[in-house]
């Protein structure tokens, strides 16, 4: 919305230009204007980026997490856009695997941005040979040879597999550590109720009425 509204008063802007200075100069002028609102108000409109319901820049890890989001999309689109062109149901269902896989772990980071490190390893390690394997195998799929198609499937299936377990892999690393430092918190309000005088209340079991 920003942008639109940059366009419609840098538009404005200009056609007061040429109306008021004319000639050359006036067109000049009215281009440069409506190109610069056109940008600042853009910038200055765009709406701030969220994640985990704070505005991103705010965050310590906010930018950092949101150029790795921007950056799994990317991957997602890319490996659905080679699953359209793949032929063999098996493989593409485990490119769809793939792209769900990674989707999980994109929105565990929308909420969880200080977990953006388990993506970025995923992105660093595993983005380029991913497309780079779908790349290979569709060729092999366009060779036509039955020989080389039988083992390029096997071979992307295995690969996919494994890409997908490394994913699940990241997205339990990052759940297991929130866990930790949860149970390491409730522990040490524990001590510090304890050193207060105070016992704590033990979890209800059941109704007691």
């Amino acid at each position: 919305m920003g942008y639109v509204i940059g366009a419609i008063v840098g538009v404005a802007a200009g056609v007061i230009c040429v109306v008021f200075v004319g000639g050359v100069a006036g067109i000049a002028a009215g281009l440069i204007a409506a190109a610069l609102l056109y940008l600042g108000l853009g910038a200055l409109l765009k709406p701030e980026r969220r994640l985990g319901g704070v505005i991103a820049s705010s965050l310590p890890d906010g930018e950092a997490a949101a150029t790795r989001i921007d950056a799994a999309h990317e991957l997602m689109r890319g490996i659905q856009h080679r699953r359209a062109k793949m032929r063999d149901a098996a493989v593409a269902r485990e490119a769809d695997d793939l792209v769900q896989d990674i989707g999980r772990l994109v929105a565990y980071v929308e909420g969880q941005p200080a977990a953006y490190r388990c993506l970025a390893h995923v992105l660093s390690t595993y983005a380029e040979q991913c497309t780079q394997m779908l790349d290979g195998y569709l060729s092999v799929e366009r060779s036509g040879v039955p020989e080389m198609m039988q083992q390029g499937r096997e071979d992307a299936i295995e690969a996919l597999c494994a890409l997908q377990g490394a994913v699940q892999g990241e997205l339990a690393r990052a759940t297991g550590a929130k866990a930790s430092q949860l149970e390491a918190s409730s522990e040490a309000i524990q001590r510090l109720i304890e050193m207060d005088g105070h016992k704590p209340d033990a979890p209800a079991e059941g109704n007691t009425r």
